[in-house]
């Protein structure tokens, strides 16, 4: 592995275009933002497409974000519209990076080691943690928009 699944997740969400893409299928089709990274993560890192792999991924991040993820996001958006409640938001909003960032270890220790390899796919990846986007075409522009964006230049 050349990068941690944690840097290589920071370093991409900075990209605005990958920010919003990643919370839109969060957001309107309910793919964890972890799941998606780890699926460019997986690309970068060279790691041959694996199905299998990519549904033990989404499993593992669907678990992780309805039990501690999710409920602190409600909290965080309803502490959010109350004014008096900023710093709540601000120490909700931490546990949900904290959260974050447990759930990508997680997924970092659960693909395994990372033989080196030339980049792969990264739209094959993601179509395998999220496949409804096979038959949604807002869902498949979104990860076109994903590929391109970490796609090396030509």
């Amino acid at each position: 592995m050349t990068e941690s699944l944690w840097r290589f997740a920071v370093q991409r969400w900075r990209q605005r275009p990958i920010e919003r893409a990643c919370l839109r299928l969060q957001d309107e089709y309910g793919s964890p933002v972890a799941a998606v990274l780890t699926a460019l993560w997986l690309a970068a890192e060279g790691r041959p497409p694996d199905a299998a792999l990519g549904r033990r991924v989404r499993a593992h991040a669907d678990q992780f974000e309805s039990t501690w993820l999710q409920p602190l996001r409600t909290l965080r958006r309803q502490a959010a519209q109350e004014p008096a409640t900023g710093e709540l938001k601000r120490q909700i909003q931490e546990a949900e990076l904290v959260g974050e960032r447990l759930l990508l270890e997680q997924l970092e220790q659960l693909v395994g080691k990372l033989p080196a390899a030339d980049p792969t796919s990264a739209l094959t990846w993601l179509l395998m943690v999220v496949p409804d986007a096979g038959v949604c075409f807002e869902q498949q522009a979104l990860l076109s928009t994903l590929a391109d964006a970490v796609a090396p230049p030509a």
